[in-house]
């Protein structure tokens, strides 16, 4: 069985349940009702604080699903039916990891989106730091999500409790996407575009590598 094939059947379960549909709905709704909200945001704009506030929302509950998920099909012994059919075990986690990941790309970007909206409405015409500070939060968002997905690929392939693998992807994977951040705040000439954009490839290929060597040892 394909990538492709494990992609499109992930991304039809995952869409459709109920922690997608939070971000599907919820993320945009509050980017919508922010200005409302917080209508004093001290010169920062409503797309900048939409989208830390997505990758830490976002990325915390996508990591739970991945290992709750992953567990979960271990103890229901659903892997023990790959053991006769033709599907490579590094496909399996690849599709996760990717159909949740776009099912948050896609989120984020409707947020943000609306976020944007709210500041032009408020601001008028969008001024450069804006559109620059959108694109630097949108960037670290992004690499943050993709930490927080690849931890709960690892913990979910570590662990078979699910209620364990859910409460250390939560709240050990929300911690460690914030390496994706921390730098650009308390180091001058680090680029945050460009420190975000690598530490959110180079981070997830390592956890995915381990998390996909463990998993292909794994006796099901």
């Amino acid at each position: 069985m394909s990538l492709k094939i494990l992609f499109l059947d992930e991304l039809k379960g995952f869409y459709k349940s109920k922690v997608m549909i939070i971000l599907w709905v919820g993320m945009p709704l509050l980017s919508l009702l922010f200005n409302f909200i917080v209508p004093d945001t001290e010169g920062i704009p409503i797309s900048s604080i939409v989208a830390i506030i997505f990758s830490s929302i976002g990325g915390m509950l996508a990591s739970a699903m991945l290992s709750t998920s992953i567990a979960s099909e271990k103890v229901r012994h659903v892997y023990d039916l790959f053991l006769i059919r033709p599907v490579r075990r590094t496909n399996i986690l690849l599709a996760k990891f990717f159909a949740v990941y776009l099912c948050l790309i896609i989120a984020t970007g409707i947020s943000l989106a609306i976020g944007l909206i709210i500041d032009q409405l408020t601001i008028g015409t969008l001024p450069e730091y804006v559109i620059d500070q959108t694109i630097e939060s949108l960037s670290i968002s992004l690499a943050a999500m993709a930490i927080s997905c690849s931890i709960g690929i690892f913990f979910g392939v570590m662990v078979s409790s699910v209620p364990v693998a859910a409460i250390l992807s939560v709240y050990l994977g929300n911690q460690l996407s914030a390496i994706s951040i921390l730098p650009t705040l308390f180091i001058d000439f680090v680029d945050p575009i460009i420190f975000s954009l690598l530490i959110g490839s180079i981070v997830p290929t390592i956890i995915l590598t381990i998390s996909i060597t463990i998993f292909a040892r794994k006796q099901f």
